[in-house]
């Protein structure tokens, strides 16, 4: 079976059963794409579908990012899996390229979870109210699984591709895109979700869209925006990923840790004595030296990982709050840090300047959010120094690197006739 990436690689049946239509050969065990496909009647299990697609890519995110972004060690000394948390990882590299959801492949999953949610869309916006009941809060959930999907995209990779599929089901390549140009099309997806969810009052939609949007604008230095979207969504807001006990919808961070034995909590996370950070010392090594700690923060196979909430929206206002700088927006900025820090035992801060509010409030993000697939993207937005820092020796032989962001696959680029050769 040849390799068709372009943004859409490996595109299986456990996700939207019309992207069937993009792999060379047909397995004789799948249902029929178009048959799926053809009744309006299918329109809920083909968005429940695309979801699943999301809910595996973004436990593999988790994962992968905690890996890069300081949250996780690798205990072992995999070939194939220790550049992440070396931070050596090259375009060359094809766990993060090709690899299923349950590997830790985040490239074609979450590719395959933007496209699924796309075409569910496309057929949604064909059909009627009359055919699908409830039309309009599939459509506003598919345009915040799009935009989610586009946003990670952004936040986790160099440089994406957005490649879709035109209504007569072809293949449409998409170029090479910036950060900032992935973020702006995960904004536009999550204001159209906002708007959907508005129209037929889905609370719950409508503030896991308005969190997103606050999360893209954030991302594209849209303060203002960013902090209008989060102050709408309520404090104890939580929208989560759904988690099961079969290989495809577990929890990723619980399997790769408690099934596996691959990961261990990062050093940085080890002895906060923090509720929302809950570790415990196995008082064991791996095989490369590396201290066991397993995290407790998810207790099983089917424990939900945390997609956006009110508390996120809560730091965004915060963030922006500490940016503006002034007096009132510092005052009203360490009401929020403080909270935050109370919820780990940690001490109020008193007269914080806007430097010590702008670290306190990196350090609440990284403990709130501790493995919801944030860090990553914090690093790269803040520009956090990298702990192991860069030359210090990694367990695993060599020393750590400074690469964050996941590049553009190879792979995408070989088989992307809209994208430059690499020879």
């Amino acid at each position: 079976m040849r390799i068709l990436l372009a943004g859409l690689t490996v595109l299986t049946l456990q996700g939207c059963a019309a992207l069937d239509r993009l792999l060379s050969v047909e397995p004789q065990d799948r249902i029929s794409a178009s048959a799926v496909e053809s009744s309006p009647a299918n329109a809920q299990l083909l968005a429940n579908s695309a979801v699943a697609d999301f809910d595996c890519a973004f436990g593999a995110y988790v994962v992968m990012g905690g890996l890069i972004g300081e949250e996780l060690d690798e205990t072992r000394s995999i070939i194939d899996r220790k550049p992440y948390d070396q931070r050596v990882h090259t375009s060359k590299d094809r766990v993060y390229a090709v690899s299923r959801c349950e590997s830790i492949g985040v490239y074609t999953p979450l590719q395959t979870a933007r496209v699924s949610a796309e075409r569910v869309l496309h057929l949604l916006e064909s059909w009627s109210d009359a055919e699908v009941p409830q039309r309009t809060t599939l459509i506003a959930t598919m345009h915040a699984y799009a935009g989610y999907s586009t946003l990670l995209l952004g936040e986790g990779f160099c440089t994406t591709t957005i490649s879709s599929l035109d209504e007569n089901g072809k293949l449409v390549h998409g170029g090479e895109i910036s950060r900032d140009s992935a973020f702006t099309v995960a904004e536009a997806r999550l204001g159209a979700a906002i708007n959907a969810a508005d129209v037929v009052g889905a609370s719950n939609l409508l503030n896991f869209a308005l969190v997103g949007r606050a999360r893209a604008r954030l991302d594209l230095g849209d303060l203002a925006g960013a902090r209008n979207d989060a102050t709408r969504v309520p404090a104890g807001f939580a929208y989560q990923m759904t988690a099961s006990g079969s290989l495809r919808g577990n929890n990723r961070v619980w399997a790769q840790e408690r099934t596996s034995l691959l990961t261990s909590v990062g050093v940085p996370y080890q002895s906060l004595g923090d509720p929302r950070v809950p570790v415990t010392d196995t008082r064991q090594k791996s095989p490369t030296g590396v201290p066991v700690f397993f995290q407790e923060k998810y207790a099983g196979a089917n424990s939900p990982i945390r997609v956006a909430s009110g508390a996120e929206a809560q730091l965004i206002i915060a963030e922006v709050d500490i940016a503006t700088g002034t007096a009132s927006s510092l005052q009203n900025a360490a009401v929020v840090v403080n909270a935050f820090r109370a919820r780990g035992n940690q001490p109020p801060l008193l007269n914080a300047d806007q430097a010590t509010l702008r670290a306190a409030l990196i350090d609440q993000r990284r403990r709130e959010l501790f493995l919801e697939g944030h860090h990553l993207g914090d690093i790269i937005r803040f520009d956090v120094t990298l702990t192991p820092a860069a030359g210090t020796r990694f367990p695993g032989g060599g020393v750590y690197g400074s690469q964050k962001c996941l590049p553009l696959p190879d792979v995408e680029r070989l088989n992307n006739p809209a994208l430059s050769r690499l020879f």
